[in-house]
């Protein structure tokens, strides 16, 4: 089972805030944290759901013959899901990947300075994301647009989980924020646990 607990061990890594009831995470900490992890319960149950559906789909297939053609369609609507709601509990736990190559030597207020840049831009970019997402589920809804595909979905349900992907991001990053401008918490002051100041 996941839970809300830190990441981002390496160096120059953006420090999560710690697991609701830790010590030194604070109230938006805490919340912002228990929103992640439940997202990313959301997304590793879609991960699950998709494994059980490929199954189903290649036993369909191979053993009994008879092909399911709308599995490819929902497939990808899960990979979806996935992604946007496991997006913002790798940002919170700094598991992303990153070079670090000009950031590993950096300590104290620069290494919080480009912190804080990192978050301004996730920020920036999820910002339109969420602004672009919006307009086209509008749009979408608006005239009644559905999937070419088997299942002829209404097109604006799956690009819902962009607008809510991106709002979900932006929370993680918001909060990463405020704390590269308090100076970081958990492990070591830029999350290695190395005690670097």
């Amino acid at each position: 089972m996941l839970t809300p607990t830190e990441g981002g061990s390496g160096r120059g890594a953006i420090p999560p805030p710690g697991p609701p009831g830790e010590a030194g995470a604070g109230p938006l900490d805490r919340a912002v944290a228990w929103i992640c992890y439940a997202a990313a319960s959301v997304a590793a149950l879609a991960v699950l759901v998709s494994l059980a559906a490929t199954g189903y789909s290649v036993f369909m297939r191979y053993v009994l013959g008879q092909p399911v053609v709308w599995i490819d369609e929902l497939s990808g609507y899960l990979v979806v899901a996935i992604v946007m709601f496991g997006a913002a509990e790798a940002l919170r736990r700094g598991d992303h990947i990153r070079v670090d190559l000009l950031t590993a030597n950096l300590t104290g207020i620069p290494l919080r300075a480009m912190r804080a840049f990192w978050m301004i831009c996730v920020l920036l970019v999820m910002g339109a994301l969420l602004k672009s997402s919006v307009t086209a589920v509008t749009f979408a809804r608006d005239f009644g647009i559905y999937s070419e595909g088997y299942l002829a979905t209404p097109i604006w349900v799956p690009q819902s989980m962009l607008v809510i992907g991106a709002v979900l991001v932006m929370l993680a990053a918001l909060a990463r924020l405020i704390a590269a401008l308090r100076g970081g918490d958990g492990g070591g002051d830029d999350g290695t646990g190395d005690g670097r100041a």
